[in-house]
């Protein structure tokens, strides 16, 4: 930051506080500290002014960037449409999931019994036709045998009908994953264009910050009232010092030269 710019923004120049500094280090070397108290305040109260325009800047470019962000039409229909239509969408995903999961559970809780039921009988009928081959068996016996698998075939049939069926359903529950994953994607898409907005305005305060790089900030005590902050007013809380509405912000920086 040159001489002009200094003056431009109300301050002292470089040249300004290299004779300061001059005249406090002659002070010092004559042993005079009549000077060196007054010296250290008026280079201090320089630097305090410097950081203070620094941050006046940086302020009012922030203050600047959000407001551009809000009035933004496409940040507008973000915030009125968009955002609460994702909201809806993903809702929506939640329902779709829900009722897939719920289709599948039941299709499987009504499938296993079946299946269950068909391995143990076919399990019973392979041990009756295991004695059959070994000549085991009483003529009786092989008649119940024969009923037995002559039942045994009629319910395979049946039962694979109804498991197919069921097995059809769980497929077709899984029809979600194409319509949710549409929603998913334009929700994604919506976060992102949101992500560049605020990228945008951290790189605003980013640039002042560089240039402010290697300052020392002295730091203040915090007292009862620094928490308070300067945001919109809050009904029952006392309102002395808050700036609402953006007229005030750009009146308070306008105020304080920025």
């Amino acid at each position: 930051m040159d001489k002009n710019e200094d003056d431009k923004q109300g301050g002292p120049g470089n040249d300004d506080r290299l004779v300061l500094a001059r005249l406090l280090v002659s002070a010092l070397e004559a042993g005079d500290e009549g000077p060196v108290g007054d010296l250290l305040s008026s280079l201090g109260v320089q630097q305090d002014r410097t950081l203070f325009n620094e941050l006046g800047r940086l302020t009012r470019d922030l203050h600047e960037a959000l407001n551009n962000f809000r009035l933004d039409s496409r940040v507008i229909e973000i915030t009125h449409e968009e955002i609460p239509n994702a909201k809806e969408r993903l809702s929506y995903v939640v329902t779709l999931t829900e009722q897939a999961a719920h289709r599948t559970l039941n299709a499987i809780e009504d499938s296993m019994p079946r299946l269950t039921e068909l391995s143990q009988r076919a399990e019973s009928l392979s041990e009756g036709w295991s004695k059959f081959k070994r000549r085991e068996l009483s003529v009786e016996e092989f008649r119940e045998l024969g009923g037995s698998l002559d039942d045994f075939l009629a319910d395979v049939k049946q039962q694979i009908s109804a498991v197919s069926t069921q097995l059809s359903d769980v497929m077709m529950a899984q029809d979600f994953q194409d319509l949710t994953g549409q929603v998913i994607r334009r929700v994604i898409e919506l976060v992102q264009e949101v992500e560049e907005g605020l990228v945008g305005i951290v790189k605003v305060a980013s640039e002042r910050l560089l240039k402010m790089e290697g300052k020392q900030v002295a730091e203040t005590p915090a007292d009862e009232s620094s928490g308070k902050g300067f945001g919109p007013a809050v009904p029952g809380v006392d309102k002395a010092g808050i700036v609402s509405g953006q007229d005030e912000v750009d009146d308070l920086l306008s105020s304080l030269g920025f």
